[in-house]
């Protein structure tokens, strides 16, 4: 059973996936927060694969990007449940950055944190 240890935000973001030296494009972030997120993606990952994850973000003009590892929690139907893995300073701003960014798009789904979920 898996228990998420910090709540999730409901996102809209594009994220590049990088496995093995392949790039999967185009997918999309639902949900995010400072342990993880889900990622709608078409291709399927195996558990406990370490997946870098590539977002650009554009604020004020600039774009900015950020790279940030994650495992392979679990594999749904229409996507993955992911953990961040090497939890530095590096990443901890840049997921800062990711959040700020996700809750200031003025969407009022993203501004709705979501429930801590249990899975079996």
């Amino acid at each position: 059973m898996e228990q998420r240890w910090s709540p999730r935000t409901q996102a809209d973001l594009d994220v590049d996936l990088s496995f093995h030296g392949e790039v999967v494009s185009g997918c999309k972030v639902r949900d995010i927060g400072m342990g993880g997120l889900f990622v709608e993606v078409e291709k399927e990952f195996p558990r406990d694969s370490v997946v870098e994850l590539k977002f650009k973000i554009t604020a004020d003009g600039q774009e900015t990007k950020h790279r940030i590892r994650a495992t392979v929690a679990r594999a749904g139907g229409s996507g993955l449940g992911m953990m961040f893995c090497d939890f530095d300073a590096g990443t901890f701003r840049s997921l800062q950055e990711v959040m700020h960014y996700i809750q200031g798009q003025g969407s009022p789904r993203a501004s709705e944190p979501l429930e801590s979920v249990q899975y079996s």
